[in-house]
């Protein structure tokens, strides 16, 4: 069987029989093309075509005729499927508002606000963000007032005096003081003179 076909395929008898990895594939192909359907001849008139390979194209055509046939009655079933989903849904929007709740969505037609965009906080432009009274003479004056302190004791007693001051900023200003850091027996950091 496979080595007629392969001779219908290849045109040539004298090759002998199919190659055994060709003859698997052949068996296959040959059944595809017997089991398409044959096609219905429009005219009588027209002779019998004999070429193997004019009917495996009359057949492909059929099957591709059948498949495109196949293809609209799927989108007339999608049609008919669409419409019942909008139908569904409807009837959900019309139960939801006799029942009295707010629908989440707008009925078709209606016009919809857009939602106001909240402008983005802009940050505000950087300056100093420690009063221009606290310089690092005012805390080496804290330092030697103290002897040693953490930075958030030096900023309460800066804060204390008028000038509100942030721990952060403190330690910021000592190391530019020259205080020595070191790390006292609470396990803080602590800076002296």
């Amino acid at each position: 069987m496979t080595d007629n076909v392969w001779a219908e395929l290849t045109g040539l008898d004298c090759l002998g029989p199919a190659p055994p990895y060709i003859a698997n594939q052949l068996k296959g192909i040959s059944m595809a093309i017997m089991s398409a359907e044959e096609p219905e001849m429009e005219d009588a008139a027209e002779p019998a075509v004999s070429s193997p390979l004019v009917r495996a194209a009359q057949r492909l055509v059929a099957g591709i005729e059948g498949l495109s046939a196949q293809v609209a009655e799927l989108r007339a079933e999608n049609a008919s499927l669409r419409r019942e989903v909008r139908e569904a849904v409807a009837l959900l929007e019309r139960a939801g508002t006799a029942a009295g709740g707010a629908s989440t969505r707008a009925p078709r037609g209606t016009v919809v606000a857009p939602a106001r965009r909240r402008r983005r906080r802009t940050k505000s432009t950087k300056g100093r963000a420690t009063p221009a009274s606290v310089t690092t003479e005012v805390v080496r004056a804290v330092l030697a007032k103290r002897g040693a302190a953490t930075a958030s004791e030096i900023a309460s007693d800066i804060t204390a005096a008028g000038a509100v001051v942030s721990g952060r900023a403190i330690r910021f200003l000592a190391e530019r003081a020259g205080a020595q850091t070191f790390v006292g027996e609470d396990g803080q950091r602590r800076y002296r003179l």
